[in-house]
């Protein structure tokens, strides 16, 4: 009685819904229709797979025209390349073995990562971790002793990684990065990297004997030699400020830094130093350029005060 007031009320509704759930009954009972395959078609996969038998396809043609299967990510074909890894990679085992032998006859970088590239380790780099919690507890070390307490050896910071920009060394690299994270520690969120810094934070800060050891080995030994170097440099003056840059004023920054520490650490002691710098002196400025800029400062006073008594009047009586 119900459903028939309903279908009384709202035919339109009714007859919409009925057609549909008729198709379903159908559907059921009957069976799906066999799929009309398009010619030519050929079934890799020993199903009949329309979409991905046809990607299939053409990343084989891919390969045979560019000799590998690094599909630019923003055409359809790469998107369908991604949509394999992600297959491959989740739980639920969406690609099943004959796709991925067929795949792998191919080449096909599951990682999608470039060649030499690593993927991202789970937690952060050891390394690096190590060296952003002893910037965080003795924040006078400077960012070299840091890495260096934290495992990165002297050879690999002076490699230089971009070779259009010889300046761009692995030291460089990896200063950016931890001034970075230094800066952020506190608003960062807590998983991955952040959580075992903060690990290795609360031990360098608890009260164990053999802490120096735990977070950085081997390396413990360097930790009093860089402290007193630390000690050094503030009775000179000479503390570190790192910061955020801009990419235009790394490379001024990064070789005044150099020679700023090389000046006041022993001669034993001198990693800054960079082949080929040449130290300029600073040209003092003219008596009458000092006057002039003087002369200009005292006029353009002079103008906004009378603009700000009558805001009226311009300056040059305009409105007169």
């Amino acid at each position: 009685m119900i459903l028939f007031n309903l279908a009384k009320r709202f035919p339109q509704c009714y007859v919409k819904n009925f057609e549909m759930a008729t198709k379903k009954h159908e559907k059921i009972i009957i069976g799906t229709p066999p799929v009309e395959l398009p010619p030519n078609f050929v079934s890799y996969d020993g199903t009949n797979d329309i979409r991905w038998n046809t990607r299939y396809a053409e990343l084989v043609k891919y390969k045979e025209e560019h000799g590998d299967c690094k599909v630019y990510t923003k055409t359809d074909l790469g998107r369908w390349v991604c949509s394999q890894r992600s297959a491959r990679a989740s739980t639920a085992k969406n690609l099943s073995s004959k796709r991925i032998e067929l795949l792998d006859s191919l080449g096909f970088l599951w990682s999608g990562l470039p060649d030499g590239r690593a993927r991202p380790i789970p937690g952060g780099d050891p390394r690096q971790n190590r060296a952003i919690a002893a910037k965080l507890v003795y924040p006078d070390l400077t960012i070299r002793e840091v890495l260096q307490l934290g495992g990165f050896q002297e050879e690999e910071l002076n490699v230089v990684k971009d070779l259009k920009h010889t300046w761009r060394t692995g030291y460089v690299y990896y200063k950016d990065q931890i001034v970075k994270k230094v800066e952020n520690y506190e608003i960062a969120r807590k998983s991955g990297a952040r959580l075992e810094i903060e690990k290795l934070v609360n031990v360098l800060q608890g009260d164990d004997d053999d802490r120096f050891e735990q977070v950085f080995r081997e390396n413990s030994v360097r930790l009093s030699n860089f402290l007193e170097a630390a000690e050094e440099r503030k009775r000179h003056g000479v503390v570190e400020k790192p910061r955020a840059r801009s990419a235009k004023r790394r490379r001024n920054e990064d070789t005044m830094d150099m020679i700023s520490d090389e000046e006041h650490q022993p001669a034993s002691k001198q990693p800054y130093r960079a082949e080929g710098v040449v130290e300029q002196e600073e040209l003092p400025i003219p008596d009458e350029v000092h006057f002039q800029g003087q002369v200009a400062y005292e006029q353009n006073f002079a103008n906004a005060q009378q603009v700000a008594r009558d805001p009226w009047r311009s300056h040059g009586n305009f409105w007169k």
